[in-house]
């Protein structure tokens, strides 16, 4: 018989400094998954009532502990070190050059803890010439080459809508403290390690086979809009009753059953649609006639008969359309959050799902500073005085 299972990640502590999205979501990603993750704050912050009553910090900062630390002052160095000493790794994501002249930098961590895993996220690394530009998601989304590729073939680029530069970031800096723990434990070794993501370069890795393309037969890829020449006919379509729904017909046998279910059996015989390269020649026309048969019904019936001839759709959810539909209901995709500060809040569940000790909302966000007597005193033994004095002098 199986033994119960709390947290997947029981054990792992995470120092917590990044600010606004990409730094702290790589902290959540664990936080979720069961590690202890201390986030710093800073102590102006402990009385704004807007800083905690702020809905997406009842997500982004579920599961993690708070204490308040001034980074910036020369006094708050010692204690990030005694921080780290007790830590697995540390994430920041301030301008290249900042932590190192508050003295705080890898070399700087890597005194208190040889073993440290230091996490580092910026607008395009820590090398190269556009080291020291500012960045944000969105420009890292250009750079990266997503928004040259999004949108309408005669329209200006556009941005796809979520903040994917850093979230993605936030991911690959969550996989990179999970593979450095492994080696370091497998491997005995005892060498600190410096994980230096960008923005830029987090967008460019989810390009696919752009880069391969390029390099063998000098393909650019062009905004299309919605035409993917592998997914034809695949297009956006509005219902009677106002619905966006996704169609995809990818391979002749689905072309086949998207036709039967429009009551034309016999198109797919017709010259301009009798193979994918014809389709690919006729798209606009291909998809005007699907169009013309999506506009005649309304979404339920609709996809009712999709399902029935096993056509691939998707309706194109809103994210209130999310929070009524049925499967994210049933895959408890969605969490409920007691909030202290803001109420009950919904956000997305952790993820990704595991069969046991699987992730979930073991606390509502802090305080900022509410784990300051636990984390200064119990973790790290400060006594009495030392607090009262960097409380003071406005370090904690």
């Amino acid at each position: 018989m199986s033994q119960p299972h709390d947290r997947l990640l029981a054990g792992l502590r995470i120092i917590d400094a990044g600010q606004v999205l990409a730094g702290p979501f790589v902290s959540s990603l664990l936080a979720d998954m069961g590690a202890e993750v201390i986030r710093i704050e800073m102590p102006s912050l402990k009385g704004d009532v807007a800083a905690h009553t702020n809905s997406s910090r009842a997500g982004e900062q579920r599961n993690k502990k708070s204490v308040t630390l001034d980074l910036h002052r020369p006094e708050a160095a010692p204690v990030l070190k005694r921080l780290v000493a007790a830590a697995d790794a540390i994430v920041e994501n301030f301008s290249p050059g900042t932590v190192e002249r508050w003295g705080i930098g890898p070399d700087d961590l890597n005194e208190a803890n040889p073993r440290l895993i230091y996490v580092r996220i910026s607008g395009f690394g820590q090398t190269g010439p556009y080291r020291d530009r500012t960045s944000y998601d969105r420009i890292g989304q250009a750079i990266g080459g997503l928004i040259y590729v999004t949108g309408e073939a005669d329209q200006p680029p556009v941005h796809p809508g979520y903040m994917l530069g850093d979230y993605v970031s936030g991911t690959f800096g969550a996989l990179a403290i999970l593979a450095a723990v492994y080696h370091r434990d497998n491997a005995n070794c005892d060498e600190p390690q410096v994980v230096d993501l960008s923005l830029y370069e987090s967008i460019f890795r989810y390009s696919g086979p752009m880069a391969a393309e390029y390099s063998r037969e000098g393909i650019i890829r062009e905004r299309r809009g919605n035409v993917r020449s592998w997914s034809i006919p695949g297009e956006q379509f509005l219902t009677r009753d106002g619905h966006w729904v996704l169609v995809l017909a990818l391979n002749p046998q689905i072309f086949q059953r998207l036709c039967d279910a429009m009551g034309l059996p016999d198109l797919p015989q017709d010259p301009k649609f009798c193979d994918h390269e014809s389709r690919l020649a006729n798209e606009a026309e291909l998809h005007q006639v699907i169009r013309e048969w999506v506009n005649a019904q309304d979404a339920k019936p609709l996809y009712a008969v999709l399902d029935a001839f096993r056509v691939p759709y998707g309706p194109v959810n809103s994210i209130a359309d999310i929070f009524a539909d049925p499967h994210f209901a049933a895959r408890e995709d969605l969490v409920s959050i007691d909030d202290p500060h803001v109420g009950p809040v919904i956000t997305p569940a952790p993820y990704p799902r595991l069969s046991h000790a699987a992730g979930r909302v073991y606390n509502p966000a802090p305080s900022v500073g509410e784990h300051n007597d636990e984390i200064y005193r119990g973790l790290l033994g400060m006594t009495h005085g030392e607090i009262e004095t960097l409380g003071r002098d406005g370090v904690i």
